[in-house]
């Protein structure tokens, strides 16, 4: 199982590496688009 993390722009993409991170710390997998 995944976790899809969406953005609705490019503006989002800081927003959304931050929740990337605490994903990679809790080695939870994730697709972001």
């Amino acid at each position: 199982m995944k976790v899809g993390i969406i953005m609705g722009s490019k503006s989002d993409l800081d927003t959304m590496k931050k929740a990337s991170a605490v994903l990679d710390e809790f080695n939870i997998p994730y697709e972001m688009v």
